[in-house]
């Protein structure tokens, strides 16, 4: 069984907890306005101050309606992200001892978390779980389509951008060089998207992920020898992610030489 690293979904449930608690702070900020802007208009009862007033809070009520829907989408989107996240760690744990999953990591000065990142000897797999609905096909220029619609954000761009992130801090780490596979796994869609239609990240399903990544490939095999070195690495990356700005700057002095 695979060791794994970390808690699957992690960075997902943080920020929905976060957007819950900005969409409370705004909901009591706004209904503290709308008292005092009731109990104003009541005391200035001249009617045209009045109608004006009623007619603001209208438009007020309407637009803290509209965020307020819009914060909790992205509460519900976050959150089946986790589920996704957490779905295929029963995959994973059935690669063999000797690969290592480190899920959820997160950099505060990247482009965002890669949900788990795996090591062994066949290479190391860069993975984002996309928890979707429907149909995923590719464009023809190398981005997604769900269910024949464009995704609101480039997905292929940005996870290869991340994924060429931890490369280059790995590198400057360890002074190794070892390519990364991107992929895309959906545990609950139909794929469409053929191998080479979404550039270097490959789509994936739960069915085919184990043989995928523990298919031989000489070219991106990884040295027994290097395999605890860039585990080590990666685990002090996640770790200085989560450290105080303090400990940040304690563990970049210690590293000085």
């Amino acid at each position: 069984m695979a060791h794994i690293l970390g808690i699957a979904g992690d960075y997902q449930n943080e920020r929905a907890i976060k957007r819950r608690e900005r969409v409370l702070i705004a909901a009591v900020a706004f209904f503290g306005i709308l008292e005092f802007a009731c109990g104003f208009f009541v005391a200035h009862g001249k009617f045209v101050v009045f109608a004006i007033g009623v007619l603001v809070l209208i438009l007020a009520m309407r637009r803290f309606g509209r965020y307020f829907d819009q914060q909790l989408r992205r509460v519900r989107i976050d959150e089946t992200g986790a589920e996704g996240e957490r779905a295929i760690i029963p995959f994973l744990k059935k690669l063999p001892d000797t690969y290592t999953v480190i899920c959820d990591l997160d950099f505060a000065d990247s482009y965002g978390n890669i949900d788990h990142l795996v090591i062994g000897p066949t290479g190391i797999f860069s993975i984002d779980v996309k928890n979707w609905k429907g149909t995923v096909a590719a464009d023809g220029r190398g981005e997604l389509l769900l269910n024949g619609h464009p995704t609101d954000k480039p997905q292929v761009r940005n996870f290869t951008r991340r994924t060429m992130d931890l490369k280059e801090r790995l590198k400057a780490l360890t002074r190794l060089d070892p390519y990364i596979q991107c992929l895309f796994v959906f545990p609950h869609t139909y794929l469409e998207a053929r191998w080479g239609t979404t550039g270097a990240v490959l789509c994936v399903d739960t069915d085919n992920l184990l043989s995928i990544i523990t298919k031989p490939n000489p070219a991106h095999a990884i040295p027994p020898t290097d395999i605890p070195r860039l585990i080590e690495t990666v685990r002090t990356l996640k770790n200085l992610a989560n450290a105080t700005p303090a400990e940040q700057d304690q563990h970049c002095n210690h590293q000085t030489p």
